[in-house]
């Protein structure tokens, strides 16, 4: 081959790898002019909140809400889109919330003084804008409604005298060329909320202890207030019975954790020493978990909300329960995802590394892995863990999500160094992604860039 034939070789091959670049590019800005859900990991949109909250001496809450919203989107809003989930929590909507009904009654929808028209349907509520919403420009509303809380719920509930506001406000949804709103959906999360800044103020016919996803301080009955919080994507509130609690507030490297448990002092001591040992284990292990403080509230509730959880009230469930919730302050909280579409992304992610702890914490990878290998054993399992949520009945999202997902991982990094690759994997997961959403594309992205592009067939035979 003579010089000329090299470079005309090297040339065509210089011109092709161009043109690889450019149809890649192409491609990718199609995609994303497109709005592929799967691919999008932007909120378009954020707010933040100032919320008023009282409570009369018929149990119903007076609720106003002011909601100060961003256009993070390259589009122009013509409405505003929220959910409000308890509206859908009732027969009409799910029939088998017979017996758990919330009652809600939206007053009026404003900008101002002036009144705004606006849809509610299942937990849809779209406010129309006379005048559209431009790119970086911010909207305030006003949204006033009553609610009563549905009587022992799943999650949004009362209880006798004790109050769980959960998921209970209007929360701003993902913008995504449309508002991208799921109807409710028992089976998980079917809501997604962006970060923003909360203003909590409360008044209630009595004193109650007041547990929250803003950082309260010491524990004391309160009948008014205002707590404040940021960096917050779901804020979390709760009145409790001051006559039904034991609480106790305890130091964590620079954390407090506050804990409120059924009146057994046993029950209580046992749940500080886990929860001081896991969340010790997850920061040192995994990163810094950079908010003050913890609730954690032992009513059975089984569920995460940012800087607060709800554990079980027995001794037969306390570990994992009480771990694997604490372990979503850093997997569904700092690293987002959305639970509908990607609910693995928080749900197995999390179950490994509590899985982990338990391992390390009683020296016995098999009990570590109990609650994982159960939930696979139970029910057939889909093939791929990263179904949006609609495509899972309950018995197979289960064993999937919660059983074979976190397995499947396991066994990777069993042939790898074992729990601790596997810990420092999860720490640089957390570090490139705090406060920032990932999906399935952006997971496995790293995943590869981490363990090398030959890991991609891998992470397709389980996750599509």
């Amino acid at each position: 081959m003579n010089r000329n034939t090299a470079n005309k070789r090297t040339m065509w091959i210089v011109v092709a790898l161009v043109a690889v670049l450019i149809a890649a590019a192409i491609i990718y800005f199609l995609l994303r002019d497109t709005g592929h859900e799967k691919g999008a990991t932007e909120m378009g949109a954020s707010a933040d909140y100032k919320l008023d909250v009282q409570l009369d001496d018929q149990n119903r809450f007076r609720i106003t809400a002011d909601i100060n919203v961003l256009n993070e989107s390259d589009e122009t809003f013509k409405d505003l889109g929220f959910y409000l989930i308890p509206n859908a929590i009732n027969p009409d909507e799910m029939p088998e919330l017979a017996q758990a009904s919330a009652e809600v009654a939206v007053e009026s929808v404003k900008r101002g003084d002036e009144e705004l028209s606006y849809g509610l349907d299942n937990n849809k509520l779209l406010v129309e804008l006379e005048t559209g919403l431009e790119p970086e420009s911010t909207e305030e509303i006003t949204v006033a409604y009553t609610m009563k809380l549905p009587e022992n719920g799943m999650r949004l509930s009362q209880d006798g005298d004790n109050y769980f506001l959960a998921q209970w406000y209007p929360m701003l949804a993902q913008y995504d060329k449309g508002w991208d709103i799921q109807d409710f959906d028992m089976n998980g999360e079917s809501y997604h909320s962006g970060f923003g800044d909360f203003e909590v103020s409360y008044k209630l016919p009595k004193e109650y202890l007041v547990a929250s996803s803003a950082a309260e301080g010491s524990i004391r009955p309160s009948s008014s207030g205002t707590v404040k919080g940021e960096r917050i994507k779901d804020f979390y509130l709760a009145f409790l019975n001051t006559e039904e609690w034991l609480y106790e507030s305890v130091e964590v490297n620079e954390s407090v954790l506050r804990l409120f448990m059924p009146m057994d002092q046993e029950f209580m001591d046992e749940n500080i020493v886990k929860a001081k040992a896991a969340y010790a284990f997850f920061e040192e292990r995994i990163g810094d978990n950079p908010f003050p403080e913890l609730d954690i509230i032992a009513n059975d509730g089984y569920m995460e909300y940012p800087n607060v959880i709800e554990v079980a009230s027995t001794w037969d469930a306390l570990d994992e329960v009480l771990v694997h919730e604490i372990g979503h302050q850093w997997f569904y909280y700092i690293v987002g995802n959305d639970p509908y579409e990607d609910a693995w992304l928080d749900e197995s992610i999390t179950e490994f590394a509590t899985s982990i702890f338990l391992s390390d914490y009683y020296e016995d990878e098999d009990y570590g892995f109990r609650s994982a290998q159960m939930a696979a054993d139970a029910y057939r399992q889909e093939k791929y863990a990263n179904l949006p949520l609609s495509e899972y009945n309950e018995g197979e999202y289960v064993s999937t999500v919660y059983g074979e997902a976190p397995l499947v991982l396991r066994d990777f990094f069993e042939e790898r160094g074992g729990n601790d690759e596997a810990l420092e994997f999860l720490a640089a997961y957390y570090k490139e992604y705090q406060f920032k959403y990932v999906n399935t594309p952006t997971f496995k992205d790293f995943f590869t860039s981490y363990y090398g592009e030959e890991q991609r067939e891998f992470l397709d035979s389980w996750l599509q």
